[in-house]
């Protein structure tokens, strides 16, 4: 919202499916934690979108949650057309596309979606949740892309290994 940008870093995710055997994807401009128990995010996509009728066809997708230094994929991932993915490193994980350096990978499932204005929130189940690195974060703010030193926790070698993290389950 450019009323609230001065005030507002937000980190960047990709939210990615396959539409079959290909890589689809965006990046989105406002990500949540929704619930606890079940393990549920949120985030808002805008309804002029070509990306995201794709990525909700699919029957699961990922929250990539991008590092510092991966502006070239948030900015690839925001072009619109079918070539989002041309020089993106990715691996297929569970039927979802997992963004190689992402920082975490939330496998989900659609729960609901509601209208909100010129967007749409989303409200996303998580299936499982994976740490794939520690190392600083990817944020927005003041409509460029910038890094917040030392969120990362002492990011050491920056390898992971893909922690998975326990969800609570009723």
């Amino acid at each position: 919202m450019t009323m609230c940008a001065p005030l507002d870093a937000r980190r960047v995710v990709a939210v990615t499916a396959l539409a079959g055997q290909r890589p689809v994807g965006l990046v989105v401009g406002s990500f949540f934690s929704v619930s606890l128990d079940p393990a549920q995010v949120g985030f808002c996509v805008g309804i002029s979108s070509t990306s995201w009728p794709l990525v909700r066809a699919a029957p699961c997708f990922a929250v990539n949650v991008l590092a510092a230094g991966q502006q070239d994929v948030a900015a690839a991932l925001s072009r619109p057309g079918a070539a989002k993915f041309a020089g993106v490193a990715w691996r297929a994980s569970d039927g979802v596309p997992v963004i190689d350096d992402a920082l975490a990978c939330l496998e989900c499932t659609l729960v609901a979606e509601h209208s909100a204005g010129d967007h749409r929130i989303v409200v996303a189940g998580v299936r499982r949740a994976r740490v794939l690195r520690r190392a600083d974060p990817l944020v927005f703010h003041q409509r460029r892309f910038a890094t917040v030193a030392g969120a990362g926790h002492g990011a050491g070698d920056g390898t992971g290994g893909g922690d998975e993290v326990r969800l609570h389950r009723r």
